[in-house]
């Protein structure tokens, strides 16, 4: 009876210190990619220095962007994580707060020094944000 008492306070005090699934970013310049009149796509704006922070919280299924005008989304599907010789890219299907399908991705550049960017693919316009991971 000793032993499991033991265990019981063990297993609380390690649960206590194991971390949510949360990943925080901060980002170093936002490029940003429209349509035109005709509905096709223009041109990559040059990509200007900004400094927002982002959010991938597993544990509650969404992703917060803390811009001027904070962006939240729902994670509604996991979409199977693509790798090739020079990108890996984790994608999911969201919807924001006024419940319009949105696709976000986290994309690795494993060509270009494992360059990180964070893209929130809209219908019409196309955000690309720079990103490193910020650990505490």
């Amino acid at each position: 009876m000793k032993i499991l008492k033991y265990l019981v306070i063990v297993f609380l005090l390690t649960a206590s210190f194991v971390s949510a699934q949360q990943f925080n970013f901060k980002s170093t310049a936002l490029s940003i990619l429209q349509k035109n009149r005709n509905g096709e796509w223009g041109k990559w704006s040059n990509p200007k220095p900004t400094t927002v922070f982002a959010k991938l919280d597993y544990d509650n299924d969404k992703i917060i962007i803390y811009s001027t005008e904070i962006q939240h989304y729902k994670i509604i599907e996991y979409l199977p994580k693509e790798v090739s010789n020079v990108d890996e890219i984790n994608s999911y299907l969201c919807k924001n707060i006024d419940g319009i399908a949105v696709k976000i991705s986290f994309i690795v550049r494993t060509d270009s020094g494992y360059k990180t960017q964070l893209y929130v693919y809209n219908e019409d316009f196309v955000f690309c944000y720079d990103i490193v991971e910020v650990t505490k």
